[in-house]
């Protein structure tokens, strides 16, 4: 079976990978210059547009950074559409605000079938195939599409039957996953400067009622890797965005939310909209006048 991949960023590539070692034929589309190369070391070839991509495969993966990069691969010139035959399937696993995603389903009606199926794990998930799948949509396309998205993700679980309840579901969990990293970011900071351990914080709140994912890989990338995880700060941004837009629509409360969200959209100008998402740590270090990372130092005399 031909599978189409468009976007091969660090997410895309990996499950690019995942679905040529299950036995899928991959063909991959990505405007970068590297993408036949990427495509090439991933097991797949590479296709000129997403329309030829369409015009080939039976079901295409979309795995890009925002709205903007999805409306241009699916409606622009030479987009999914142009391409696309009313069997063939789009499954949207990028993070995608769920107002566009409930509004795609509708435009896309007759023209191609729409799976929603947005995804968590980060990176470290798409390489090891060990994604959770969000997917929502009709009963039949999901079943249909259950062996390529297992391909991909350890964890496929069917969140409703309406295209838009998949996006939904990631959007909250995104909302809460940046407010625990700002929290656990927060916290990190003032033990380490009363004179703790941060490995030892990480270790002990990891095994207490305090932990969470955040905490345990992405807070510690501040002095491991020097802020570096393949996680974007501008995808913290706007998926905070679309959670906000989804407390507007539904008239919630979002106080915490839009209170991350001014953190994080800090940490973007502060490091002119570049650097992965562990800089939350760095802004926070910032405003509180003290590093972990220049503490480890001191301590150690390196």
């Amino acid at each position: 079976m031909k599978i189409g991949m468009i976007g091969l960023g660090q997410m895309g590539w990996h499950m690019a990978k995942n679905l040529a070692a299950a036995g899928y034929t991959v063909l991959g589309f990505d405007p970068r210059p590297d993408s036949e190369a990427r495509m090439a070391e991933a097991g797949g070839t590479v296709r000129t547009s997403p329309a030829a991509v369409a015009a080939e495969a039976e079901v295409t993966v979309l795995m890009v950074l925002n709205t903007q990069q999805a409306d241009s691969a699916i409606w622009g010139e030479q987009g999914f559409a142009s391409g696309a035959r009313p069997d063939s399937t789009l499954i949207v696993m990028s993070s995608l605000s769920p107002v566009y995603v409930r509004q795609l389903a509708e435009r896309s009606a007759g023209k191609f079938a729409l799976l929603d199926a947005p995804v968590s794990g980060g990176v470290e998930g798409a390489r090891a195939a060990s994604l959770t799948i969000m997917a929502s949509g009709p009963a039949a396309l999901q079943e249909k599409w259950r062996p390529v998205l297992q391909a991909m993700g350890k964890n496929v679980v069917n969140v409703g039957l309406q295209a838009g309840l998949g996006a939904t579901m990631k959007t909250i969990n995104q909302a809460m996953y940046f407010c625990a990293l700002a929290s656990a970011s927060e916290m990190v900071v003032a033990g380490v400067k009363a004179g703790l351990d941060p490995d030892t914080i990480v270790q002990v709140v990891s095994t207490s009622s305090g932990g969470s994912w955040a905490l345990a890989h992405r807070v510690p990338l501040a002095w491991q890797t020097n802020y570096v995880s393949g996680a974007t700060l501008a995808i913290a941004g706007k998926d905070l965005r679309s959670a906000l837009e989804l407390a507007t629509e539904l008239q919630t409360s979002s106080e915490i939310t839009q209170l991350v969200f001014r953190i994080i959209d800090e940490g973007l100008a502060r490091h002119n909209q570049l650097g992965d998402d562990p800089l939350v740590v760095e802004l926070l270090e910032h405003l509180s006048h003290y590093s972990i990372r220049d503490a480890l130092h001191q301590r150690t005399g390196q």
